[in-house]
């Protein structure tokens, strides 16, 4: 058994069946049984892989959640332009972008008329950094081609890359919301508390607050900070039934339990700070928090959007207890449980 990473992969190839599929999963599954464990990445071919057509890919949804997109761009087919834009999309979105040729190198006695156009074709691709491979032309080689040029490109030195933005994404999960009704001061109240849980600084946060119906559309001002008088404030604290359980967080997915017997509003004192805190503070410490009250319009729920810096500078979104996304523009978006570590029979 070993813990490693799943990095998705998108294969963008000129059909959908026979050979070249199928040989493009063999040699990822070579991979993964010489690299895996060492590495600590298992690379897994997306489920729901593309073709190239004339009018360019359509998997817009793949991209964005992809971590690797190879695309194998068949010259012969001349009708590939959109193949190569696609490329140079997904290394802008901060893709691990592969580009792999079936054709022999230039220097393999190409004529002029092939030399030119490959030239043309791989021009744009190494302005960005992309050194494309050539695989052969599906011969019997062809598959000693394909795990030539994943062994060229998925290297140590690519996937540390890859593992790095996996742990960045890890902490940044660390950074969460909690939503809690506050009886105590009204039915509509609530207290919205940001959490950093991790073992970093976050900076740069920025805190959006409002609310939605039951169907997820937006309700103007639905939500906006308590303006209860501090009088009456006052007088409900010091009067009021202590309700424990309202200042407990709250259980689910993505919420972050403190410390036994530790809570984030365990005082008085505490929802006071939250009635009259001015705004959010702009970073976090670790195993810091910070609260406000709002109120709620009935039959709303809350929507929290966080945008916050982590330590190595990338910019992160999340809302409410949805995966984080990455915003940075070098970064590679992460979305759904497989972004997690994965348990790895061996």
């Amino acid at each position: 058994m070993f813990t490693a990473h799943v990095a998705e992969v998108v294969i963008a190839a000129p059909d959908d069946t026979g050979r070249l599929r199928t040989a493009v999963h063999q040699t990822l599954n070579w991979w993964n049984s010489a690299r895996a464990e060492r590495d600590q990445i298992v690379l897994l071919p997306s489920c729901g892989q593309q073709h190239t057509t004339p009018e360019g890919l359509d998997h817009a949804d793949n991209l964005d959640r992809c971590d690797v997109f190879i695309a194998i761009i068949d010259p012969s087919r001349r009708r590939v332009d959109d193949a190569i834009a696609d490329v140079l999309r997904a290394k802008r979105a901060g893709k691990f972008a592969l580009a792999w040729f079936i054709a022999e190198p230039p220097s393999n006695g190409l004529n002029t008329d092939d030399q030119a156009w490959l030239s043309d074709a791989t021009q744009p691709l190494t302005k960005e950094g992309i050194v494309p491979r050539y695989v052969g032309h599906g011969d019997s080689l062809f598959d000693r081609g394909l795990q030539s040029a994943i062994s060229a490109d998925l290297t140590y030195a690519t996937l540390s890359t890859l593992a790095e933005r996996f742990d960045s994404a890890s902490a940044a999960r660390q950074v969460t919301t909690d939503r809690t009704p506050v009886g105590l001061l009204g039915s509509q109240i609530w207290a919205v508390t940001v959490i950093n849980s991790g073992n970093s600084l976050v900076t740069g946060l920025t805190v959006s607050v409002d609310a939605v119906d039951s169907e997820g559309n937006d309700v103007p001002d639905g939500a906006h900070r308590s303006e209860q008088p501090l009088a009456e404030v006052f007088a409900k604290l010091r009067t009021g039934r202590w309700p424990d359980e309202h200042f407990r967080p709250i259980s689910g997915p993505g919420a972050v339990s403190p410390p036994r017997g530790q809570g984030f509003l365990t005082q008085r004192i505490d929802l006071l700070a939250a009635h009259t805190a001015l705004n959010f503070p702009r970073w976090l410490r670790s195993n810091q928090h910070a609260s406000a009250l709002y109120a709620l319009e009935p039959n709303a729920s809350l929507r929290v959007r966080l945008q916050f810096e982590d330590e190595a500078g990338q910019v992160w979104s999340r809302m409410n207890d949805a995966e984080p996304e990455r915003v940075s523009p070098s970064s590679v978006p992460l979305t759904g449980e497989r972004r997690r570590p994965a348990v790895i029979g061996h």
